[in-house]
């Protein structure tokens, strides 16, 4: 594998493992702050992004070894609102900045694993905004998001609301391979 793909490959490992452990925190403190609804979804799409790490994780199967892993991250422990906005940046971050330059670059170097899996985050990540800008709408109103049933994915993390459908709109996976967040 070219190196430039292997590096994104492990920083975009990184930055998932960490808003999959951010994203529980910031549930467990939404469910504090009486918004189970936005602690379904931070809990739902920490899934998610767990399923991204482990499809980064899978491609870089030849890599051995320690290497230092730049990603960016946000760090503390603040209001649902905050967390809010802090998980809305962080998926703007990935959507205009990070996954379009690490598929293109996996693209120009044919490495199409990496490409596949930067395409399966990037789609995700464009919903997941989305979803948090609708539960920071809510919260800023004194309220909780309404939101029915949460369906991850787990071939690759796609996220939707309501019923799974019959064939994942991304990877196609089977309806089978959605886990249900209710």
């Amino acid at each position: 594998m070219h190196e430039m793909t292997a590096t994104h490959l492990r920083s975009a490992y990184g930055g998932e493992s960490m808003a999959h452990m951010r994203y529980g925190m910031w549930g467990a403190k939404a469910a504090e702050e009486g918004f189970p609804n936005v602690a379904r979804l931070f809990k739902a799409i920490a899934v998610a992004e767990e399923v991204h790490a482990w499809n980064h994780f899978r491609e870089l199967r030849d890599d051995a070894g320690a290497f230092a892993v730049n990603s960016m991250a946000g760090f503390g422990l603040g209001s649902t609102p905050d967390n809010l906005q802090g998980a809305i940046e962080g998926e703007l971050f990935e959507i205009n900045e990070m996954y379009p330059v690490y598929k293109n670059a996996a693209q120009f170097q044919a490495e199409k694993g990496a490409e596949r899996s930067f395409h399966y985050a990037l789609s995700a990540e464009r919903i997941h905004a989305a979803m948090y800008q609708e539960a920071k709408q809510a919260v800023d109103g004194g309220r909780d998001v309404e939101l029915g049933p949460v369906q991850i994915c787990s071939v690759c993390g796609f996220t939707g609301e309501g019923a799974s459908p019959a064939r994942c709109p991304v990877c196609g996976a089977a309806k089978e391979k959605f886990r249900t967040f209710a």
